[in-house]
C-alpha cells in the first residue's frame, strides 16, 4: 500500500544487508585466502586475480538483492515475519477510518490513506495536537498512556461545517514496564449518526408533546362529566363536542405517524408499478371538489391533453397530490374578503415559473440533472393558491417534522405538521424533487417534478384501450 507512510528509523542507516551477506562474504574471503597461500608464488599477476574475483563476487552477491525489502543494518527478517508485517499493513491501509500510529512522545509514525484524506498530507514526524486541536481527543490520548488500556471520547470538528468523531486510543504494547509507549489512534466520523439521534429525540419530544394536549384536556372533560356536569345536557353536548375533535385529532396523528413510517421502511424498496399523474390529479380533484364547494373554494384543475406516466407508487403519489391541495385549501385563504382559490396543473417538461419574490427546494433543472435525464423527460404537477403567502425565514423548514408556520391556525384547522414531511420522502423515494415558492400576500405555489417512466412495457392504461 504505497498510500501507507512508514517513518524512517531515527538517524540510523538503511542498508540491504542479512546475515546470509556475511556467511556469504566470510565463504568467498575463506576460498580468496586458501587461493591465494596456494598460488603465492605465482607473483602479483595471480593475487591480483584472485582479489578482483572476491570483489567481483561481492558485487554480484548485492545487486542480486537490489530488490529486497529495507531493512537496518544486522537486523533479520524472516519471510513469515515479512509476509506478517505486509498484511498488517495491507489491512491498515484497507481501514475506511483514519488510523495513525504514535511514538510515545505522540509524534506521528504511520498514517493509512484515509488519516491522510481528512487531514493532508506531511503527517509524518508531527505532534498529533499539530492537526487535532481537541482537548478531549488529547486527553484521551493521556489517560489511554496512562491507564494502559482502549479509551474512546467524542470530539466536536470546526471547519467549513461542524463535525462529530469519536476518538479511539490503545497501546500497542500492554506490558507497563518495558513498553515503550506506543499508540494506535483511530477517529471514525459520527455526524450523521448524531443527527440521527437527534432527529430521533426531536420526534419523540414532539410526537408526545401532540399527543399530550388532546389527552390532556379529554382527561379533564372526563372529569368534569363525572362531577358537576353529569346532569348537565347542555354541558355535556358540549364538552362531547370537543371531546369527539380532540379524539379525531389524535387519530389523524397517529395515521400519519404510521404512514410516515411506512413511507420510510419502503423507501429503499424499488418502484415496480407505473402511474399516470394526470389520472392521479383527476382523481384527487374529484374527491375534493365537494370539500371546495362546501367551503365557497374555487378549485380549478388544469390536466394534461396526454398521459403522464412515470414508475411509482400510485397510492403514494395520491397522497402527495391530496396533502398538497388540502393545505392549499386549509392555510390559502385569500384575504381582504377574496374567494379563496386553489389550481392544480399537471404537465410534461418544464414546469410554467412563478414570479415569486423567494424559492426554496430543488429546481426542476437540478431534478433533471440528478435523475440523469433530460428537461423534456419529467412530469410535474403545481399546486398554486392566492393566499397570504409565507414567510422567506419559513420556506426552508416547512418539510420538517411538526414545524407549523402557524400553531395556533394548523391545530383549529386539524393538521398534524406532518403533511408536507410525508411529501418529502414520497417524492425521495420517487426520485423526485419539490420547490416552494411564495410572495407575501400573493400566495405560495409548490412544484413537484418526477422522471419519466422508463420501463418499456406498454401503459397499463393503453394496454386496456388497445384490447
Amino acid at each position: 500500500m504505497d498510500d501507507l507512510q512508514p517513518v524512517e528509523i531515527e538517524k540510523e542507516p538503511i542498508g540491504r544487508s542479512r546475515a546470509g551477506d556475511f556467511v556469504f562474504g566470510a565463504f568467498v574471503g575463506i576460498i580468496a585466502i586458501i587461493s591465494a597461500i596456494m598460488l603465492g608464488e605465482l607473483g602479483a599477476g595471480p593475487a591480483i586475480t584472485i582479489i578482483s574475483f572476491f570483489l567481483l563476487a561481492l558485487c554480484l552477491r548485492y545487486f542480486t538483492l537490489r530488490h529486497a525489502p529495507v531493512v537496518a543494518i544486522g537486523v533479520d527478517v524472516t519471510e513469515e515475519e515479512l509476509a506478517i508485517l505486509k498484511r498488517m499493513r495491507t489491512l491498515v491501509g484497507a481501514l475506511p477510518q483514519p488510523v495513525m500510529i504514535l511514538d510515545g512522545e505522540s509524534i506521528v509514525e504511520m498514517v493509512n490513506p484515509a488519516c491522510i484524506k481528512m487531514f493532508g498530507e506531511d503527517l509524518i514526524d508531527k505532534h498529533i495536537s499539530s492537526f487535532i486541536r481537541s482537548p478531549k481527543a488529547l486527553d484521551v490520548l493521556r489517560n489511554a498512556r496512562r491507564q494502559n488500556a482502549f479509551t474512546e471520547a467524542e470530539f466536536t470538528s470546526t471547519g467549513a461545517t461542524e463535525r462529530t468523531h469519536l476518538f479511539y486510543a490503545a497501546p500497542l504494547d500492554q506490558d507497563r514496564l518495558h513498553g515503550d509507549g506506543r499508540m494506535i489512534v483511530m477517529i471514525r466520523d459520527r455526524t450523521k449518526q448524531k443527527k440521527l439521534e437527534q432527529m430521533r429525540t426531536d420526534f419523540v419530544a414532539n410526537a408526545s408533546h401532540e399527543l399530550r394536549t388532546p389527552l390532556t384536556s379529554m382527561g379533564g372533560f372526563i372529569e368534569t362529566l363525572q362531577g358537576h356536569a353529569k346532569d348537565d345536557p347542555i354541558a355535556q353536548e358540549k364538552f362531547l363536542n370537543i371531546m369527539a375533535r380532540q379524539t379525531n385529532r389524535m387519530l389523524r396523528l397517529v395515521e400519519d405517524l404510521i404512514g410516515l413510517s411506512a413511507i420510510e421502511l419502503n423507501e429503499a424498496k424499488p418502484l415496480t408499478d407505473m402511474v399516470d399523474l394526470d389520472e392521479v390529479a383527476g382523481a384527487v380533484a374529484e374527491t375534493l371538489t365537494p370539500m371546495a364547494l362546501k367551503q365557497n373554494i374555487d378549485f380549478e384543475l388544469i390536466r394534461s391533453q396526454t398521459p403522464l406516466w412515470m414508475d411509482g407508487d400510485r397510492l403514494e403519489i395520491f397522497r402527495v397530490v391530496q396533502n398538497l391541495c388540502d393545505n392549499a385549501m386549509k392555510y390559502g385563504a385569500a384575504e381582504g374578503g377574496q374567494q379563496t382559490k386553489v389550481i392544480l396543473r399537471v404537465g410534461q417538461g418544464v414546469p410554467p415559473e412563478i414570479d415569486a419574490l423567494d424559492h426554496t427546494g430543488e429546481s426542476p433543472q437540478q431534478t433533471a440533472v440528478r435523475a440523469g435525464a433530460d428537461i423534456s423527460e419529467l412530469v410535474w404537477l403545481q399546486v398554486q393558491d392566492n393566499g397570504g403567502g409565507i414567510d422567506r425565514n419559513d420556506l426552508p423548514r416547512l418539510t420538517e417534522r411538526f414545524y407549523r408556520v402557524n400553531p395556533q391556525l394548523s391545530r383549529s384547522m386539524g393538521g398534524t405538521g406532518l403533511g408536507l414531511a410525508i411529501v418529502k420522502h414520497i417524492l425521495q423515494r420517487h426520485q423526485g424533487g419539490l420547490q416552494i415558492a411564495s410572495t407575501p400576500n400573493e400566495g405560495a405555489t409548490f412544484t413537484c417534478v418526477f422522471p419519466l417512466a422508463r420501463s418499456k412495457a406498454t401503459p397499463p392504461r393503453l394496454e386496456k384501450e388497445a384490447s
